[in-house]
This record gives structure tokens, C-alpha cells and sequence, in this order.
């Protein structure tokens, strides 16, 4: 799936506000960019961080560069039964996307130029440039990853289980 503009999601979890910033804070941590370059390479996690009632989620995939993927921002609020309602987009970083953008123009222009002197590089140059926006904007299935995370958190928690059994 390609991302370029930002994708609403909305989530409820039967978590409260507080309940669910323990959770998120014990099982989503911060890394730097080396430490998943160099500690986190061969394994799969979440990672992001969260400032009061705002959360980022991103997804790092074994022995991938992902630093580009999509990421999910998003506002917990409150939802129904004293749950949990998080609100938020899928989107690319910025600047990331700028970037990619300005790389693809390039390669056209350059692709451009090749079919004017000679047809057979042209076509060559066409077929790199399809492959690079391919890549480019290739999200690698993480919006389905993310969304996997979120609903690890449609049980209710032990609390409201023995509530609801009593």
C-alpha cells in the first residue's frame, strides 16, 4: 500500500485514560536512529513516545531501513464506557516525503533528457524511475502492523475482567 497524503484511524480500547498511558509507556519505548541501526536490527518492535495525551507509533521490521515507513500520530480521548478513544493519522514524515518528491522529479527530468538522445537509455532510465517510486513510496505493510499493535489492546484488563465476572 502506498502512502502519500495522512489516513484517519480511529480506535477504542475498554482501557482508561491513565491505565492505558501505563501500557503504552511500559511497552513502547524511544530509540535513537543507531540504536535501531545497531541494537534492534535483527528484531521486530514498536517504539515512538508520548507527551501527555499525544502518541506517536512507529514500526521498525527485521533488517529493514525504515525510517521513512509511515508512522501513526494520534489524541487519546475519552470514549465510551470510561474507556479509552485514540484519534489520530497515518502519515509519512514530512520531510521524508519532500525529499522523496524531489528525488522522483529529478530521475523524470533525467529520464526526460534520456528519451530526447537516445531511445533505447531513455526506456532504461523510465524503468529505473518506476522502480524508485516504487520504493520510494512503498510502505512495506506497516499501516497493518500498527493497527495489529492496537488491537492487542481490545481485552479489557485484568481489573474490569474481575468486575465483570463479579
Amino acid at each position: 500500500m502506498f502512502i502519500i497524503t495522512s489516513k484517519k484511524y480511529e480506535f477504542e480500547c475498554p482501557y482508561t485514560n491513565s491505565e492505558y498511558k501505563k501500557k503504552f509507556d511500559r511497552d513502547i519505548k524511544s530509540y535513537t536512529y543507531r540504536q535501531l541501526r545497531k541494537d534492534f536490527f535483527l528484531s521486530d518492535l514498536y517504539y515512538g513516545k508520548r507527551n501527555d495525551n499525544t502518541i506517536e507509533v512507529h514500526f521498525h521490521q527485521f533488517g529493514k531501513r525504515d525510517l521513512d515507513n509511515p508512522m501513526f500520530v494520534g489524541k487519546l480521548g475519552e470514549g465510551e464506557d470510561n474507556g479509552t478513544k485514540i484519534e489520530g493519522k497515518f502519515k509519512r514524515k514530512t520531510s521524508n516525503l519532500i525529499i522523496s518528491l524531489v528525488i522522483i522529479i529529478f530521475w523524470l527530468f533525467i529520464t526526460i533528457i534520456g528519451l530526447t538522445q537516445n531511445l533505447t537509455a531513455g526506456l532504461i532510465l523510465l524503468a529505473i524511475t518506476c522502480l524508485a517510486v516504487y520504493i520510494f513510496l512503498w510502505d512495506n505493510n506497516t499501516l497493518q502492523k500498527i493497527k495489529k499493535y492496537f488491537s492487542e489492546y481490545d481485552t479489557p484488563p485484568e481489573s474490569k475482567k474481575e468486575n465483570a465476572d463479579a
